[in-house]
């Protein structure tokens, strides 16, 4: 028969953890014979001769109500005890939950003003720590000081609210909200002290209550507190149950290449977001063994054939085929697009190559070859930003410069905003730095919600011209999925826009850094949380949309966070004085070249420009002034060897008719079919009826081109070296005489766009 052993000295001691002083204690039949003759008598009050048969049950509960009241409170539930173990015919201590519920429950057996202490016996001596909740209590101070002590939690819950109050935490829902939450918690512990406090506990009772509950809102705060304090690891998100894959999702995988995936989900080095895309892409490849090879299901099995049906079956694939549990049916049954059919195969690629590198597999076949996508559909891939259009980003720009309260969704009780008092849900001056920082700062999502409250930079630079000072402000952008840490230039009004959120910004707790694992400050941080990741896109670029009056789609998709960063680099690479691919490439955070091609384009305007600007055929071609003497070709003297055509040179003529083949046509020799204007056939030919002009394009070399360009040494070589070659009449420059004394050709006009053909037509 055991025995009660001796209660430890902390027991009904305020504040001390709550001890089981029942264990292993069973009741003889001299206990259950006195138990039997006290329930037959009507007074609460216990023997000499009882209590002293009663001891071992009756002294626990004497020390756990020692101090409810001094007059005597402590003997009705007692007595009420004692009754009810002689009419169950079963120790109170080994009552089950359902048990006590009838005991304390809304139409249990215990009298109304008898409930809130037996309920605080069942927690503080037989471990019943939810029985508050089952029964449906309501004043849970009440609850909390019987099993504690009067007040005792008052301390925890003071320190509570303090901490969330100094984070800007929501007044209206202190005293009400966060007070119960943590009663709750405590009494669910079984201690007065949050530090006693775990995250299993935590996780627990989050499970019990539906989301949006007040308790269970209540908690969340509190953990966030207790995660300040490193009492839990880290503060409890809404999302928590939802890590990892839907059941569903799992339950139509082969249980082998499950068994193979999850094992490299485990393990995989990749990013997380990358890793669950990767996971969910490898599933359908065990649906696809599963339904054509159910014998070779395992990725062991798979053979070079194997890996090559399915690259085929993937090219004529629809959405929806293979892909297991998914809510979203909009694409079903549309053929993959390119980008789809690609993720299927680098995901199975990499989940193979992985597999052989860790030897956990040995090689049927060499995935990088086998299982690649044909150059045909690796074709139809490419950079495509999803820049937005000039207008619309102006307007948005325009739109965020100028928020106010108003143009953001209202946050409060229904009562709160019928007297005026409603607010958005973050202070207006966050949300100001946050969409400024938006539109400016090129930056993901996810590299905005990680800033840090020093993230600004103030600098000084000078004008290259003037010299005049002027202020730089840099952003320190946290490190990214590629790339370190690093700054980057933007816009000063990021910087003031910042400064005036910080001004502000009340004290809050570091939070633990995605990236780096660290516990650090955050920039958009309050009442103890991280901006949501979905508040920008959900709530505040509607808001823009609406104040800026554009939809909030276009023919590219909705307008995200992320297209932002497209049309910020767009527009970098396509300004007056643009960036150069590898700044742009910093500017981003890139690692490689070839991911800043994703978010910039040269767009078709600054195309035309360029190449305009360029001036190509210009460059490579000139038109020259052409006289034709109608009168020499209708009388025929053209026929007899006369003078025709005549090519203007500036200070005379060239009739040569093969002038644009002629070695010396920059730099004229003044052989014999040079025509001096301020000769009598020159001065005659000025004044003749019947002449015709028009202008002949001229093809140039690269020395010509060179020294049409004003490179005058360039023209002194171009003519030493034609000293020696033969003028179309015969004679070289050295034999005329004209080496050092050649005429330039000035009429060699720099542009096509004045030409316009002569009255008998000609080139233009």
């Amino acid at each position: 028969m055991a025995h009660l052993t001796a209660l430890p000295a902390a027991a009904g001691v305020p504040g001390a953890p709550l001890a089981k002083p029942y264990a292993n204690v069973a009741v003889t039949p001299a206990e259950w014979q006195t138990l039997a003759d006290f329930a037959q008598r009507r007074s609460h009050k216990l023997k000499v001769q009882e209590r002293a048969a009663l001891e071992r049950i009756v002294t626990p509960i004497d020390r756990a109500t020692a101090d409810w009241n001094r007059s005597g409170a402590g003997t009705a539930p007692r007595t009420f005890l004692l009754r009810e173990m002689h009419y169950r015919q079963g120790p109170f201590w080994q009552w089950d939950e359902s048990m006590w519920l009838e005991v304390v429950g809304p139409d249990g057996s215990c009298p109304k003003n008898l409930r809130f202490p037996v309920t605080a016996l069942a927690n503080a001596l037989c471990g019943q720590r939810r029985l508050h909740v089952r029964a449906g209590l309501m004043q849970l101070h009440r609850q909390a000081d019987l099993v504690f002590g009067a007040n005792l939690v008052r301390v925890a819950i003071d320190d509570v609210i303090d901490t969330l109050t100094s984070w800007n935490a929501t007044h209206e829902v202190m005293r009400w909200q966060i007070a119960n939450a943590v009663v709750d918690i405590l009494l669910s512990n079984g201690s007065p002290h949050l530090m006693d406090v775990t995250d299993e506990l935590l996780l627990a009772l989050v499970a019990e209550y539906p989301p949006g509950t007040a308790r269970r809102n209540g908690i969340f705060k509190v953990s966030r507190v207790l995660a300040d304090r490193g009492i839990i690891t880290k503060p409890l998100t809404s999302n928590h149950h939802n890590t990892g894959p839907r059941a569903a999702t799992l339950a139509d995988v082969p249980p082998a290449w499950l068994e193979w995936a999850q094992k490299w989900r485990k393990f995989a080095l990749q990013e997380p977001a990358t890793v669950r895309t990767m996971f969910s892409t490898i599933l359908v490849a065990g649906r696809w063994a599963g339904e054509k090879h159910p014998d070779a299901v395992a990725p062991d099995q798979w053979t070079r054939d194997m890996a090559a049906e399915y690259v085929a079956d993937t090219m004529t694939a629809v959405n929806g085929q293979w892909a297991g549990h998914n809510t979203n049916k909009t694409t079903f049954g549309r053929s993959l697009a390119a980008s789809g059919k690609a993720n299927r195969m680098d995901s199975l690629r990499g989940f193979f190559c992985d597999l052989i590198e860790w030897e956990w597999i040995t090689p049927q076949f060499d995935p990088r070859r086998v299982l690649s996508l044909p150059l045909s559909v690796r074709s139809q891939l490419g950079p495509n930003p999803r820049i937005i259009d000039d207008a619309s980003w102006a307007k948005l720009m325009a739109a965020g410069l100028t928020l106010n309260i108003e143009d953001l969704p209202e946050y409060g009780s229904p009562a709160a905003r019928r007297l005026g008092r409603a607010q958005t849900y973050y202070p207006i001056e966050m949300i100001r730095a946050l969409v400024c920082v938006w539109l400016f700062g090129g930056c993901r999502i996810d590299e905005i919600r990680r800033l840090e409250p020093d993230c600004v930079i103030w600098d000084q630079g000078h004008d290259e011209s003037t010299g005049e000072p002027f202020q730089v402000c840099l952003l320190r952008v946290p490190a990214n999925k590629t790339s370190p840490a690093f700054n980057k230039p933007v816009d000063p009004v990021v910087g003031q826009l910042i400064d005036a959120w910080k001004l502000v910004r009340p004290p809050q707790p570091r939070i633990e850094d995605r990236k780096t694992r660290q516990p650090k400050e955050h920039l958009f941080c309050v009442r103890g949380q991280l901006i949501g990741k979905n508040y920008l896109n959900d709530y505040v670029i509607p808001g823009l949309c609406q104040k800026a009056g554009i939809p909030e789609t276009d023919s590219r998709g909705a307008l995200t966070s992320h297209r932002a960063r497209a049309t910020i680099a767009t527009q970098l690479l396509n300004a007056r004085e643009p960036l150069t691919l590898a700044d742009l490439q910093q500017w981003l955070g890139h690692k490689h070249a070839a991911s800043t091609r994703h978010y910039a384009k040269i767009l078709q305007r600054t195309l035309s420009a360029a190449y305009k600007k360029a001036d190509y055929f210009a460059r490579n071609v000139r038109t020259i002034q052409v006289l034709v003497d109608r009168e020499s070709i209708l009388t025929g003297a053209a026929a007899d060897g006369q003078p025709w055509k005549y090519y203007d040179l500036g200070d005379g003529y060239c009739t040569y008719d093969f002038f644009a083949k002629c070695p010396h046509r920059l730099s004229c020799a003044r052989c014999p079919f040079y025509k001096p204007k301020d000769s009598s056939a020159g001065q005659i030919l000025a004044v003749k009826d019947g002449i015709a002009k028009m202008l002949e394009t001229v093809d140039l070399t690269d020395d010509e081109r060179e020294a049409l360009e004003g490179d005058r040494d360039a023209i002194t070589a171009l003519a030493k070296r034609l000293a020696n070659t033969p003028t179309p009449a015969g004679p070289t420059p050295a034999e005329l005489g004209t080496t050092d004394t050649f005429i330039p050709l000035t009429n060699l006009l720099g542009t096509l766009a004045p030409a316009r053909p002569g009255p008998t037509g000609g080139a233009s």
